[in-house]
């Protein structure tokens, strides 16, 4: 750990403050006779087009009647007192993505509560940031989930989502015919790599696990390496392979049933550690362009061999 901490960028620059609207609050109180402020009218249409519903009075009366704004909201606002923190860390995401290079389009942006599975969505010019998926692993409405998913809905995981959301919509993976899993790996490697420059400095966040879990694949490196490359996944074509790999799971059972889920995502940013290790000048519009990540050259370049 000490030596990727060496390893690790320049500090990220402070950013201008980002306006998340407080959409989730406007159903408090609402009825059919609610005025709703011009000025986040953008993404409560926004918001409410994805509910499949209109943007009008008796609509907005509607919903806040709904199950997920009654038990939703209350431990929002008990987590998340303010929106003042959401909106500093993503003004440094985008103002660390500018320093680096890449070009995220300029969007508004909006705190929500609903019962959809996804945490961040986007409709139109506006991410939709769902709070009520990031209450803490022990929240009792989460119960129902299994470890490896409510491990990751804490408020400490919010940046690096964002974050992710951003870089991977507007540099999304491109598969072809005949991409390799090991095209995916990259891929996953250099936006965990984007995730962690872009949204503050913590690997295990940055790949989605509690520091134990890091610790254990980190251990484990050169075994899960030789697993991959020992049951011939590195090169196959098959997209369900390489889903296997970096898709979230309890365990990536396609390598061992030990290992924690997306064990593929940590191997494939050791390569690209390993690559800027060599390439110090890369940078991460490169990495996640499919010159990169479907290069037969990248793997050799980087010199990875499981440690």
């Amino acid at each position: 750990m000490l030596l990727a901490a060496i390893a690790c960028t320049s500090p990220r620059p402070d950013g201008e403050t980002q306006r998340v609207a407080p959409v989730y609050s406007l159903f408090c109180d609402s009825s059919a006779e609610a005025e709703v402020p011009g000025s986040v009218l953008p993404e409560l249409t926004a918001f409410m087009k994805v509910l499949g519903r209109g943007a009008d009075a008796e609509s907005l009366a509607e919903w806040s009647r709904s199950p997920a704004v009654k038990v939703f909201t209350p431990d929002v606002d008990s987590v998340f007192p303010s929106l003042g923190k959401i909106e500093s860390a993503l003004g440094d995401i985008l103002a660390s993505a500018s320093v680096e290079g890449l070009e995220l389009p300029r969007r508004r942006y909006a705190a929500v509560v609903w019962g959809r599975p996804e945490s961040i969505m986007f409709c139109d010019t506006v991410m939709l940031i769902a709070l009520n998926h990031y209450l803490g692993d022990d929240y009792p409405g989460y119960s129902h989930l299994d470890g490896y998913r409510r491990r990751v809905k804490t408020p400490r995981m919010l940046p690096y989502d964002i974050a992710e959301a951003l870089v991977a919509t507007a540099m999304p993976y491109r598969h072809r015919d005949g991409s390799t899993v090991l095209s995916r790996l990259l891929y996953e490697g250099a936006l965990a790599e984007a995730k962690y420059r872009l949204a503050g400095g913590d690997w295990p966040a940055a790949l989605g696990y509690s520091e134990d879990e890091y610790a254990a694949l980190s251990e484990h490196e050169t075994e899960l390496w030789e697993l991959l490359v020992g049951k011939g996944l590195l090169f196959s074509t098959l997209p369900s392979d390489a889903e296997r790999l970096v898709g979230p799971a309890p365990s990536t059972a396609i390598l061992t049933d030990n290992s924690p889920g997306r064990a593929g995502r940590f191997i494939g940013h050791k390569i690209v550690r390993a690559y800027i290790a060599a390439h110090p000048d890369a940078t991460l519009r490169e990495m996640l362009s499919p010159e990169f990540y479907d290069s037969d050259a990248t793997l050799r370049e980087a010199g990875y061999v499981g440690r």
